[in-house]
């Protein structure tokens, strides 16, 4: 019986995908027989287009300096001790993490800032 559910499920699996990507067929020709139904041009609509990603090194950069930064605040804090390395020991170190979490956000929103004008 485990083998018939087996089965069903990849029988499953390839209708719908191959259901979907018929569907997907059918709409696509109808829209195009539609387009030169009212003479439009169907090259331009279906051109490539240019991707231009470009990778957020900036922002990526002010994250982990902000995490860093973070970070290397909670140890001074620890090893100063005192009063912040009590309090950092009684909250079985989360003082670290919220740090890095502060830090790390507020440097993607200087990042952010700074790299507003160049979008413009």
């Amino acid at each position: 019986m485990q083998n018939f559910d087996l089965v069903l499920v990849w029988l499953g699996f390839f209708s719908s995908v191959f259901l979907g990507w018929y569907y997907f067929l059918q709409a696509r020709n109808k829209e195009r027989m539609a387009l030169i139904e009212r003479d439009k041009d169907v090259s331009e609509i279906y051109a490539k287009r240019e991707i231009r990603f470009r990778f957020p090194w900036l922002k990526l950069g002010m994250l982990v300096t902000g995490i860093g930064f973070g970070f290397s605040l909670s140890l001074v804090l620890w090893v100063i001790g005192g009063e912040w390395g009590n309090f950092i020991d009684r909250t079985k170190g989360m003082v670290p993490i919220a740090l890095m979490i502060l830090f790390g956000g507020l440097s993607m929103v200087i990042a952010h800032y700074i790299d507003k004008p160049k979008n413009r």
